[in-house]
């Protein structure tokens, strides 16, 4: 019922605004999927800034499927978009849309997703080893030895690939030191709860119950793995990390089972880029002065505008009530 909740309100939201009339300019926002809780909030927030501008907003939701994602993205170009914010479900597939759409004059922003292999006008994104490092740092505080598994994102998505890297890094002196032992490591196509799951049970039946920590690169990974644990009744002995403060993962970490999450704040986010298209399409700004650093995406070096995140533990879940996030009715309940 919350899914079905979240998905109607997207859906509400997503109508209301494409009915807007009498813009001078229209932005299309092309989201993974409607259940991608953390892209639909940020999207909203986007979508209420650019309102502020006089900008209207198309918001089309792909199910996590990049064929259908590619066909919205053309649907979008017929209606005659201005811009296009991309949140790809495929970074790979969708550049032939970005490569039409900057020949027809629209302007393309990347949006948390590289796309690779393609030019386009900005990347706006969080910073990847800044994540890496509040895994690393609150696993290793609350266990500074015994034995690890790490479950990156998706090997295709360059977020997935490049806080993978980071976490190597940032882990391998306390491997060298033989004080933490990676019994398992793998990237989890589509960044999947099922998934991650799946194989979190076939690492315990291979293992045992030696797990100390587990870093999970996203929330549904980390429930999933927590799923698992409460099945042995020891959830509370192992500490496991997501990504994105979802509803669900927040209130597990109230509840003891998952241990800390990466919040991206869902507001500044939006109305950062809300912001940036308003100044890239009303004032013709310049996204190379607009940007605080850039990215290497195959082929083009992209301008790109980084956002830092926090670490949410069960000590600062305030912070996200007082962020209006949450309330905590909705976290206690």
């Amino acid at each position: 019922m919350k899914i079905l909740k979240i998905s109607l309100s997207a859906l509400l939201f997503s109508f209301l605004l494409s009915c807007s009339n009498g813009s001078e300019y229209t932005v299309g926002y092309l989201n993974p999927a409607q259940n991608r809780e953390r892209f639909v909030k940020e999207g909203n927030f986007m979508a209420e800034k650019l309102k502020e501008h006089g900008i209207a907003t198309l918001i089309k939701h792909a199910e996590d499927n990049d064929i259908t994602q590619l066909a919205q993205g053309y649907e979008l170009l017929a209606q005659g978009v201005d811009l296009l914010v991309i949140a790809a479900v495929n970074g790979n597939t969708i550049a032939p849309l970005v490569r039409d759409a900057r020949a027809q004059g629209v302007k393309v922003i990347a949006y948390n997703r590289l796309i690779n292999n393609s030019n386009y006008d900005m990347f706006v994104t969080g910073d990847n080893e800044e994540i890496a490092r509040i895994f690393c740092e609150g696993a290793l505080a609350a266990a500074p030895s015994g034995n690890y598994v790490v479950f990156a994102g998706d090997r295709f998505d360059k977020n997935g690939f490049e806080v993978k890297a980071h976490i190597d890094v940032m882990l391998k002196p306390h491997v060298d030191a033989g004080e933490i032992n990676v019994i398992y490591e793998s990237y989890i196509e589509g960044w999947n709860r099922e998934r991650a799951t799946y194989e979190f049970q076939n690492i315990l039946d291979s293992h045992g119950l030696t797990v100390d920590a587990v870093i999970s690169c996203n929330d549904p990974m980390g429930l999933g793995v927590v799923d698992v644990l409460n099945k042995y009744g020891i959830a509370d002995k192992v500490f496991v990390t997501g990504q994105d403060a979802i509803l669900e993962a927040v209130r597990s970490i109230e509840d003891g089972g998952m241990n800390l999450t990466v919040y991206h704040p869902h507001k500044e986010l939006g109305y950062k880029t809300g912001d940036l298209i308003a100044k890239i399409l009303m004032e013709n700004g310049n996204p190379e002065e607009l940007a605080n650093a850039s990215t290497f995406n195959g082929t083009q070096t992209i301008p790109t505008f980084s956002v830092k995140s926090m670490g949410i533990t069960r000590n600062n879940l305030q912070d996200l009530v007082d962020m209006g996030e949450y309330s905590w009715d909705e976290i206690r309940n």
